[in-house]
């Protein structure tokens, strides 16, 4: 059985090589689409002219594969060891994602590398299924995360103000 798992709050040398993390569902709606057009000036006709999206092969506006990917990375949550986005590999936009389609999101850690003795790099397989089960994008996403639970701990323990006693 599935469960929804998506919150990577461990440093990488907590994180086995074939975990799976996996995300609820998220509806893509008109105001998103309208939105990120906004957002971008991505206004191609095949997302922002419902005429136009009519006469090609799909039949209707689609959703931009950028603005995908982007909820995918919302989908799948990390905390604090997270350091820098590393860089995607091999994005595939594989079936088109229509408006109102709901996406879930799993995350296959494939890959860890050492970069140092602080910091190293996770690999994930990202796959954005639709509600039918369909893989609609698929890519390799890298992060520059801290290493070890001490580094990590430290971290949040200088990041967090405490209360000012005022007397």
């Amino acid at each position: 059985m599935a469960t929804i798992d998506n919150r990577i709050d461990m440093p990488l040398d907590e994180i086995e090589v074939g975990t799976v993390f996996r995300s609820g569902g998220r509806t893509i709606t008109e105001a998103d689409v309208v939105n990120y057009c906004a957002l971008t000036g991505n206004w191609i006709e095949i997302h922002s002219n419902v005429h136009y999206a009519a006469q090609t092969r799909f039949g209707e506006r689609l959703v931009q594969g950028s603005l995908t990917y982007s909820l995918m990375t919302g989908l799948i949550q990390f905390g604090p060891s997270i350091q820098a986005n590393y860089g995607i590999d091999n994005l595939r936009y594989l079936k088109p994602v229509l408006i109102n389609d709901t996406i879930y999101v799993t995350a296959e850690v494939i890959a860890k590398k050492d970069k140092d003795e602080k910091f190293g790099v996770i690999t994930f397989l990202m796959k954005a299924l639709n509600q039918h089960g369909d893989v609609v994008q698929r890519s390799e996403w890298s992060l520059l995360m801290l290493r070890k639970r001490e580094d990590l701990d430290a971290l949040v323990g200088a990041s967090l103000p405490t209360e000012k006693v005022r007397g």
